[in-house]
């Protein structure tokens, strides 16, 4: 059972610990930089995310309503838990939870586009490129809210 859970004092360590494989580590920050830039910013919503009771990777968005801007800031799996189906649960409620507060036309991420970049993972799930970001090496990319289109 996947569900995606209020980080606390007596499940922070579970999360800060999880990592992703060697080959990832320059796609994504760790959890414990994430947490730290999520409680220094007014509009970042974060989560754990968790198979039963066991922590299994780590969610957070940017939020911005007034300028109708959803942003996937983060979203990793740690690397023992990968493959395993957890990210697409944890992504398909992700998407419903921001779906249902009905502010936001799309999602918008990015990528690092490296063979094992998440690229691949996105676009399955619905996501459309839309090009290099500016003052980055990362991809753009968009999920429409205003269909039913995940892939899963």
């Amino acid at each position: 059972m996947v569900n995606l859970r209020e980080i606390t004092e007596a499940n922070l360590i579970s999360i800060i610990d999880l990592d992703v494989r060697e080959d990832q580590k320059d796609q994504v920050a760790s959890n414990a930089i994430s947490i730290a830039q999520a409680h220094y910013s007014k509009s970042a919503w974060f989560k754990g995310i968790f198979n039963n009771d066991i922590a299994v990777g780590f969610v957070m968005l940017d939020l911005i309503k007034e300028e109708n801007k959803c942003f996937l800031w983060r979203f990793m799996i740690d690397k023992k838990h990968q493959g395993k189906g957890y990210g697409k649960l944890a992504l398909t409620q992700v998407i419903d939870w921001v779906r249902s507060l009905e502010a936001f036309e799309e999602i918008r991420t990015s990528f690092v586009p490296t063979k094992n970049g998440a690229g691949g993972f996105y676009e399955k799930f619905g996501f459309i490129e839309t090009g290099k970001l500016e003052d980055s090496n990362e991809i753009g990319m968009k999920y429409s809210l205003l269909k039913i289109n995940h892939k899963g």
